[in-house]
């Protein structure tokens, strides 16, 4: 792999010893400097491409937050650091595109962590610009397949949180793998011997939720024609699914939030209360915070949910995954039927060139359609394509249409104004949806001469 690169500025010199020690074990070169005339004088030598850098905010003389505008650190994954509260110098260095801000004396363990999910990024970047179009085996943990940093960052969440009996929340588009997740999580939890139960949330018209939920008695309600144990119940000592949780109506919603509050549940039509052993996951490919504005999910219940937040990386943004999962699906599909098909050289690009909406699930039917379709050879011609003068972006529904025309800067600029746009200046939101870091959405910024308007909060 090409040689990652990391530039640190502290005038402490026993800390920046430290912090080159945790970088150089994971694997980058390091160039550090101790004061700010050397830093600017490194930097402006056009020191090799910096992947990461650490300037610390506590320098005694000029100003550091200089640094953050160094053309060689353009590209590069920044963090402060500082050992004193500075909240207006911390505030300034994120508005200039910093992603952390890491407090003396460092947390090994976390720092290793990030320098981890960095190093596993670049490399991945190089080997799939110099493998564009192969397709390789891929990872599994659990019932989750993948191995993009995205994926191995996603399993080590799931590794440290799925023991406790904390309430997880997934969020993610539609397709992207909820359900898997949260089975990956029962399995590896103390509930994995108890039951699983799954409920579609959006599926169960108003009138029967809490019946279903809760359960009800014989003669509660017309129909009700014998005592009827809810999924509370049901899913005792194990954990419980709430699929599309912001599809709920909020009078239904208010008395989940008591339940999961008391830790007891009451059937309908019943006058006692009943104690409750479970473990609750949610999930929503919604934005919690636009349902929450919007009215749809609750805030209080949202938080009671959501004690560890987890959101589902799209398909379009696991690069090589997209590869190893087609061949997983193929692989199957030929183990089924006693079939030998492959994919030409033409659909291995086609498949890494979709946008893939649907995420995996219809990466999954497009296989399958593929297969039904071809020979023994599967050609482009057979899988979802762009339609050849436009390429979109969609998002929640939207479409921007951006013509050949134009040129690419041109193109570029357009989808980060749009997707801007689209998150009303949350710069951090933009980054994520974009799959970009928020130093390099800054960047383009800068170089777009923008200016987000007055009244546009901003979230960074």
């Amino acid at each position: 792999m090409s040689a990652k690169n990391c530039f640190i500025f502290d005038e402490q010199v026993d800390q920046t010893a430290n912090l080159a020690s945790l970088c150089e074990a994971a694997g980058f070169a390091v160039e550090s400097c101790a004061s700010l005339a050397t830093a600017h004088a490194v930097l402006a030598d056009n020191f090799l491409p910096v992947d990461v850098a650490f300037i610390s905010l506590n320098a005694q003389v000029g100003d550091s937050l200089a640094l953050l505008k160094c053309a060689a650190l353009r590209h590069a994954e920044i963090m402060v650091t500082t050992d004193i509260d500075m909240p207006t110098r911390i505030s300034k260095a994120m508005e200039q595109g910093a992603s952390y801000c890491l407090g003396k004396p460092f947390d090994s363990h976390f720092l290793t962590s990030i320098l981890s999910d960095i190093a596993a990024k670049i490399d991945s970047d190089n080997h799939a610009a110099n493998n564009a179009g192969v397709l390789h085996s891929i990872d599994q943990f659990g019932q989750l397949r993948g191995s993009s940093p995205v994926m191995r960052k996603l399993y080590r969440t799931l590794h440290k949180v799925s023991a406790s009996n904390a309430s997880l929340f997934f969020v993610g588009e539609s397709g992207t793998g909820k359900e898997l997740v949260a089975r990956t999580a029962h399995a590896l939890s103390d509930r994995k011997d108890g039951p699983f139960m799954a409920v579609n949330c959006a599926a169960i018209t108003e009138t029967l939720i809490e019946s279903e939920l809760f359960g009800h008695e014989k003669g509660s309600f017309s129909g009700a024609y014998k005592r009827h144990l809810g999924f509370f119940e049901c899913a005792a000592g194990g954990t419980l699914l709430l699929d599309e949780i912001t599809e709920m109506n909020p009078n239904s919603q208010a008395k989940l939030l008591r339940v999961l509050e008391t830790r007891k549940v009451r059937r309908v039509g019943s006058e006692h209360d009943i104690d409750i052993d479970v473990r609750v996951i949610s999930t929503t490919n919604r934005l919690p915070e636009a349902a929450v504005a919007a009215g749809t999910l609750r805030e209080d219940l949202y938080y009671r949910l959501a004690q560890v937040p987890v959101c589902m990386p799209p398909l379009r943004l696991r690069g090589n995954d997209i590869g190893g999962l087609a061949q997983y699906f193929l692989n199957e599909l030929n183990m089924l039927h006693g079939s030998s098909s492959t994919f030409d050289h033409e659909a291995m690009y086609a498949l890494t060139a979709y946008h893939w909406p649907g995420n995996v699930r219809q990466l999954r039917y497009a296989i399958e359609l593929a297969y039904i379709l071809s020979g023994s050879t599967i050609g482009a011609e057979f899988l979802p394509q762009e339609e050849p003068n436009m390429r979109r972006l969609r998002q929640a529904g939207e479409m921007l249409e951006v013509s050949l025309d134009d040129s690419l800067e041109e193109s570029e600029r357009r989808i980060v104004l749009a997707m801007l746009k689209k998150t009303n200046g949350d710069k951090r939101a933009t980054a994520k949806m974009l799959g970009i870091s928020l130093k390099t959405l800054y960047n383009r910024l800068h170089d777009y001469n923008t200016a987000v308007t007055p009244h546009v909060a901003l979230v960074s």
